[in-house]
């Protein structure tokens, strides 16, 4: 036979306290998780984007070729192949609005963010000595401030999921 016990008014207060105290923790170690995984995206995004941005100039060029391929085959098909490319396009376009906005935003503050981000992962690609040697600062000065415009990127592509919470 099972007992049942009541609690008393104080000790289901320190019961819902210690829950509120534990989703509160992993509320902050979901957000943390989050801003970790944006920041990540948005190095890997700007690594290859110059790459990503090729493929989604040529997809019009491709998509006239592949028609009478064997894209045709019943596992690989023509639509398949288009909802990665769509979803490549999608992507990249956001990336670029996004690079297009933080831009402006530096311009308009006076920040070099942009063009630390411009010179490591665009074109003609410096590495951090390079670009310190360029501004005549050291290149941890370098560093620091290629990962605040990433973050800062960050959160314009991915919003409060990348902004630190405390």
């Amino acid at each position: 036979m099972n007992q049942i016990t009541e609690l008393s008014d104080e000790q289901l207060d320190v019961l819902a306290n210690k829950i509120v105290v534990k989703l509160t923790k992993e509320q902050q170690e979901e957000f943390k998780k989050m801003r970790k995984y944006a920041f990540h995206n948005t190095r890997l995004l700007l690594r290859k984007y110059d790459v990503l941005k090729a493929h989604v100039e040529t997809i019009d060029d491709q998509l006239t070729a592949d028609q009478e391929t064997f894209w045709n085959h019943k596992y690989l098909t023509l639509s398949a192949l288009m909802q990665n490319r769509a979803k490549t396009v999608k992507i990249m376009r956001h990336v670029t609005r996004g690079l297009d906005e933080y831009e402006r935003l530096c311009k308009k503050k006076d920040s070099r963010g942009y063009k630390l981000l411009e010179k490591k992962y665009f074109g003609i690609k410096m590495n951090d000595e390079m670009i310190a040697e360029y501004y005549g600062v050291d290149r941890t000065t370098i560093n620091r401030q290629i990962k605040d415009a990433t973050n800062e990127l960050s959160e314009i592509l991915y919003g409060v999921e990348a902004l630190e919470l405390k």
